[in-house]
């Protein structure tokens, strides 16, 4: 295999995270390689940003999750402004939850979050939410805590491609591969694709579920690969457009005795030029796969029907105009770390990791991008971003590692 050039930071995974930590790497005057493959390619490597539509929101029950979304989605016109390429579409987001008294209702924490961030936002009663969205079909003891823009919903193929844009205009180098193998050798890295072999000064795994299905790493951290099944229920153009304006849901709930909770995106158009409200919920019960050649079976399929079948009834719940309505269902991979944030650490000199969304890293992934290069270029975090809480956390350890 021929030796490519050397570079002096290289990011492996070309998703959420890696493509908006080598724009800040590169921004740096870092020589900096971002690799990782093309979609709908045969490597058996897949994305879970390969979809069109997250919702996006500051507030949350997690003080943490939150400041990390808030960073980043006030930089959303800014990343649109340079690459050229709108991904971010601003029409709020709604969360249904349950009465305050009910051990599973997470109101009181949201609320206090908003507080703290001084994030714009009002509380809803069922009249008033029937008035706004008379489609939508929630329990008459609900409540309703609604997050005006910039809150919405993004493109998260549109993220990364904008991320890249920004990143080439530094002088990124983008290779649609795949690595296999990480050495380090006389102070290099050695990096094994399918094509050859790069060197870089430092390496950064940014590679999602594949930080802990491949040979990335030379130790294993905790990590807890999910499946999950999200629907796409296909709408007519008429209900496209009284819908146009429905926002991001978060639906909290205790009534289905499978799935905890839910979330509702609003009508998005599809490259196959239908229009779809997509739900997903919880990790699919009835998958069962562990490695690379499992999840790659997986996500050339159409996930799990018994979530498919739940999501289903779920949707219809929710909007009844749905009722018959066809859908398919859509795979999808998630990677929850051992503490619930991303880990963004380092394993050595020199060789770093920024990996695990926990499913909740789309709208926040331009921060953690950011935090990662920091992290690599031996900068100062913002304060409200504790390090401890990003730290790796290893099987059969204390779980204590030095920065």
């Amino acid at each position: 295999m021929t030796l490519k050039d050397t570079y002096d930071v290289a990011v492996i995974g070309a998703g959420m995270m890696g493509s908006a930590a080598a724009k800040y790497l590169a921004a740096e005057g870092m020589r900096t390689l971002l690799i990782g493959p093309s979609e709908g390619d045969e490597t058996g490597v897949h994305g879970s940003h390969h979809d069109e539509a997250r919702i996006t929101r500051i507030t949350g029950p997690d003080m943490t999750w939150s400041h990390l979304a808030a960073a980043s989605i006030e930089r959303y016109a800014h990343i649109e402004h340079a690459s050229g390429i709108r991904f971010h579409k601003r029409c709020g987001h709604l969360r249904c939850d349950l009465p305050e008294h009910h051990a599973h209702s997470q109101i009181s924490a949201v609320r206090y979050v908003a507080r703290d961030l001084s994030a714009s936002a009002e509380e809803c009663d069922h009249g008033n939410l029937l008035v706004r969205y008379p489609y939508l079909q929630f329990a008459p003891d609900s409540l309703f805590h609604f997050e005006p823009a910039p809150s919405g919903i993004i493109n998260p193929r549109l993220l990364v491609r904008a991320q890249q844009s920004i990143a080439k205009q530094h002088g990124l180098v983008l290779m649609r591969d795949v690595v296999t193998a990480i050495r380090r050798s006389s102070g290099h890295f050695y990096l094994t694709t399918t094509t050859g072999v790069v060197k870089a000064k430092r390496v950064l795994v940014a590679a999602g579920p594949y930080s802990a299905l491949m040979d990335l790493l030379p130790k294993k951290p905790v990590f807890n690969v999910r499946p999950e099944t999200v629907l796409l229920v296909r709408i007519d153009e008429e209900r496209a457009r009284d819908w146009s304006y429905m926002p991001g849901i978060i639906w909290n709930f205790t009534h289905h005795p499978e799935v905890p909770y839910a979330y509702v995106l609003p009508p998005v158009r599809y490259p196959d030029g239908c229009t779809y409200i997509k739900i997903g919920a919880d990790h699919d019960k009835d998958v069962d796969a562990s490695s690379v050649a499992a999840f790659d079976a997986y996500m050339r399929g159409e996930g799990s029907q018994q979530t498919a079948r739940q999501l289903y009834g779920l949707v219809q719940e929710l909007l009844p105009d749905l009722q018959g309505a066809p859908w398919e269902s859509k795979p999808c991979m998630l990677t929850y770390t051992g503490h619930g944030y991303p880990y963004i650490d380092t394993f050595q000199d020199g060789w770093f990791i920024a990996a695990g969304g926990c499913g909740q890293s789309a709208k926040s992934s331009d921060q953690i991008g950011f935090l990662a290069s920091r992290l690599i270029l031996d900068e100062p975090w913002p304060e409200v971003f504790d390090r401890a809480l990003f730290r790796l956390r290893w099987h059969g350890s204390d779980n204590k590692m030095s920065l």
